[in-house]
């Protein structure tokens, strides 16, 4: 199939949009990127079109339609989410669920062919009962205390009801673990780039990661080529995280929940607007999920989960001598 003449990518700013955005711009002068965001990237500058939409404007999707129906676009990379949870609990509902609402009706209104989403795993939920691997037709529990994470959700079922209801359209959703490597940062990052790591005492689950190459390679596959369908982008080989942590060589400081999630409460609230548990859980109960079918499509990673930590680590410890 040809590569698509124009193509849309909300969140120019996040870790995705910025890189595919820059992966597309650079393959052919031909091809027509139109970065949405409040701000251009300044290392995109004269690389990609841009078009400044808020997302939690009510009137936006006239003006994503508009914009669709002026340039044509022919796919849209909707990676418009937030990098981490925030205090403001009903700001990111309006960005990532409200504006995924708006996002829907343009492509709608201007009849976009197709619609990438950046979604991730950890829509499936950590819980004690989950099977060793998650396909993609699991259910997505999430997390009652995610708010970033329940609004994920929501997007999903939006997306999934929009695509049944809008049969033109060709829908791929690509549900990301968690990124680890030498630039991408975010909060799972952060928390593993601690002195000493909080573990939760009596539990080691499996954790399963994506090289941030890798994730970048598979996303711009899905805007380049037509692969409908929900796919999970995972490295192969999950590790225990107590093997992660010797792997990198870092200490950890072990404490029960019944300890931790106490004394992190006010500071995770602040930071987060949401408790302890909306990010501890997920190093507690299991939540690795099946690669099988993300790999038959977009091919399986370079880097397995090792990899993708070694990388991380690496590229933490050579900043300390610089």
């Amino acid at each position: 199939m040809s590569a698509p003449a124009t193509v849309a990518i909300t969140g120019l700013r996040t870790f995705l949009g910025l890189r595919v955005a820059e992966r597309l711009a650079a393959r052919s002068p031909r091809m027509r990127v139109v970065g949405i965001d409040l701000r251009r990237p300044q290392r995109l500058e004269r690389k990609t079109a841009f078009e400044r939409v808020d997302l939690t404007d009510p009137a936006s999707h006239a003006q994503l339609a508009e914009i669709f129906a002026r340039e044509r676009i022919e796919v849209v990379l909707h990676a418009a989410f937030r990098r981490d949870p925030t205090p403001d609990v009903e700001l990111d509902h309006e960005l990532e669920t409200v504006g995924t609402l708006q996002l829907l009706h343009a492509c709608a209104a201007a009849k976009v062919p197709r619609l990438v989403l950046a979604s991730s795993t950890m829509l499936y939920g950590p819980r004690p009962d989950n099977p060793l691997y998650l396909a993609e037709s699991r259910p997505l529990h999430g997390h009652p205390d995610a708010h970033c994470v329940r609004n994920r959700v929501e997007v999903e079922q939006l997306v999934g009801e929009w695509a049944r209801a809008h049969a033109h359209a060709r829908v791929t959703v690509l549900r990301c673990g968690w990124i680890m490597g030498p630039t991408h940062w975010d909060r799972v990052v952060r928390h593993f780039s601690r002195p000493v790591v909080p573990t939760l005492l009596g539990y080691d689950p499996l954790l399963q990661l994506i090289h941030e190459d890798d994730c970048v390679d598979a996303f711009e596959q899905a805007v380049l080529d037509e692969r409908p369908g929900v796919f999970n982008l995972v490295a192969s080989e999950p590790l225990p995280l107590s093997a992660m942590l010797r792997l990198g060589g870092l200490h950890s400081a072990p404490l029960p929940p019944a300890l931790l999630y106490p004394l992190r409460d006010l500071a995770s609230r602040a930071a987060t607007g949401d408790p302890p548990a909306a990010f501890y859980d997920y190093l507690r109960w299991p939540w690795v999920a099946d690669g099988e079918r993300g790999w038959a499509a977009f091919g399986e990673p370079a880097y397995t989960t090792r990899e993708a930590w070694i990388s991380f680590v690496s590229s933490r410890r050579l900043r300390q001598y610089r």
